[in-house]
């Protein structure tokens, strides 16, 4: 790669597949990495699992403090707040030592490698399905994907890390907001439950949307690195596809210029780049500056 001779030998081994045009279309879709992104979501209900286990645990003395009768005067109130703050704070010390042993970020880097292994299948299938010649796997599997990669695990474990510790915050005001007006016992509890299904929620929206970021990111690598300059804009062709989205499928974009996908705002991205966006590009293959990690003695197929 990067070397003329090289270039021109990818260049001749898949000339026989242009049959005599210069560009060639891929319609050899890739297959979404739903398994990954489910693996993610189990990821992150594990995660805040954590979370709901301190709060079993807690729950009857926040439970039994909510009905206790001190509650009903002023001095007992004051008491009674500086408990739940020092419940809380046990419980955010207990849930910091859950946190440690989980391991987030290697399991973190494990759903990211998960993700690069099926992004390569898929980019190898379609080469050989449009060009007829095969990649080099090894290629892609050391410095090719490590910077991408890296970030992408350092904003994940962010974004997911302090999703426990918040939910935990917005609890601890529930509570201490209802008792000093009074709520009932049952109120303030199914409130604490609704702000936990909202946190898990938030979670497994944060794992699709960003499986979809990173599969969109290694697609657009891949192709930039073989000399693809241009895609083909292709949706998941369901119900879940925006109406912006599905507007631009079948049509031919630059890597350099990214398509409005916001007309009111002006917002545009690439495929995978907007928010749990599961469309792909179809790489429009050139033979003039095409250039992938092949064998030199490979020949290439006559594909149609």
């Amino acid at each position: 790669m990067n070397s003329p001779a090289h270039r021109q030998a990818v260049q001749e081994a898949a000339r026989a597949a242009f049959r005599g045009h210069k560009r060639r279309i891929c319609k050899t879709k890739p297959i979404y990495p739903q398994s990954v992104e489910r693996e993610f979501q189990r990821l992150t209900d594990a995660y805040m699992k954590l979370l709901k286990a301190e709060l079993q645990k807690h729950l009857p003395e926040i439970r039994a403090a909510a009905q206790a009768e001190v509650g009903q005067r002023h001095d007992g109130i004051n008491d009674l707040i500086a408990f739940i703050q020092q419940l809380f704070v046990e419980i955010r010390e207990a849930l910091e030592q859950s946190v440690a042993a989980f391991g987030l970020r290697r399991k973190v880097e494990r759903m990211a490698h998960m993700l690069r292994k099926l992004s390569i299948k898929e980019w190898k299938r379609a080469v050989h399905a449009v060009l007829g010649i095969d990649i080099f796997e090894d290629y892609y599997m050391g410095e090719f994907y490590r910077e991408s990669i890296a970030r992408w695990v350092e904003a994940n474990v962010g974004l997911i890390s302090t999703i426990p510790q918040s939910a935990l915050g917005e609890m601890e005001n529930i509570v201490l907001d209802g008792f000093r007006n009074g709520k009932p016992t049952s109120s303030i509890m199914k409130e604490i439950q609704k702000t936990y299904s909202i946190s898990k929620a938030h979670a497994r929206l944060i794992a699709r949307d960003q499986i979809s970021k990173l599969n969109g990111e290694l697609s657009r690598q891949q192709q930039l690195d073989a000399g693809v300059k241009e895609y083909i804009w292709s949706d998941s062709r369901d119900g879940r596809v925006r109406d912006s989205h599905r507007s631009l499928n079948g049509k031919r974009f630059s890597w350099n210029e990214p398509p409005i996908v916001d007309i009111k705002r002006g917002r545009r991205c690439h495929p995978g780049q907007d928010f749990q966006c599961r469309c792909v590009p179809l790489p429009v293959f050139d033979i003039d500056t095409l250039d992938l990690p092949i064998s030199m003695d490979q020949k290439g197929d006559d594909k149609s």
